[in-house]
């Protein structure tokens, strides 16, 4: 299997298994065991957890029709009660040396009405170099960046701004997070550009 495929099949997986848990919840509580589902924010928070698995995939096309089509028998075999809806997306991505930003953006409609709105906005700014001791006789030189990163997700419950921690797969960043979505990023000044990842696993890649 190719990484397109391994992608697929993990987010796939990733998107079965929120449905299925939120599923199981109402029946653990629900007062009846027949399951009955209100078509209210829990559907919209479903939408919300797809246009992650999207936005993580950069608006792969293949992925965004399988985890629709994943998402469609679902919602039918389950009778999650979702709506039908049709989708816009949007990235608007920047990513240079000194400064950059990326906005990805998805609506989901349902009859022409906007139902659900999905943004993920990361910007970033160099602010200069440092050098960063690794034993008594040796230091790295390390570019060092602000960061500003959130979600906004705007449905019936309003609009909801979140700011989702951020982690290093490569343990080599110096990662500092000040608060209100505010970060200091610091890689090594060999590397051109670096990537961090969200707890949903969406990459935010800082340097061009």
């Amino acid at each position: 299997m190719n990484r397109r495929g391994q992608f697929f099949l993990l987010a796939a997986l990733l998107l079965c298994f929120l449905l299925l848990l939120s599923l199981a919840a109402y029946r653990m509580y629900g007062p009846e065991p027949k399951v009955y589902i209100k078509r209210d924010w829990i559907q919209q928070a479903q939408l919300v957890q797809l246009a992650r698995v999207w936005v993580k995939s950069d608006f792969c096309i293949l992925c965004i029709r399988q985890t629709s089509l994943l998402l469609k028998q679902l919602n039918q075999t389950y009778r999650l009660d979702i709506p039908e809806t049709t989708n816009s997306t949007f990235r608007d991505r920047v990513l240079l040396n000194t400064t950059g930003y990326a906005n990805y953006t998805v609506i989901f409609y349902v009859h022409g009405k906007r139902y659900v709105k999905v943004t993920v906005y990361y910007s970033y700014v160099f602010q200069g170099f440092y050098r960063k001791q690794i034993t008594p006789t040796e230091f790295v030189i390390y570019k060092n960046y602000t960061l500003t990163y959130y979600h906004v997700y705007v449905s019936g419950w309003g609009s909801v701004t979140v700011y989702p921690s951020l982690k290093d797969p490569l343990e080599k960043a110096d990662l500092r997070y000040l608060g209100g979505g505010e970060w200091i990023v610091g890689f090594p000044s060999n590397m051109t550009s670096y990537t961090l990842f969200d707890q949903f696993e969406i990459p935010v890649r800082i340097g061009g």
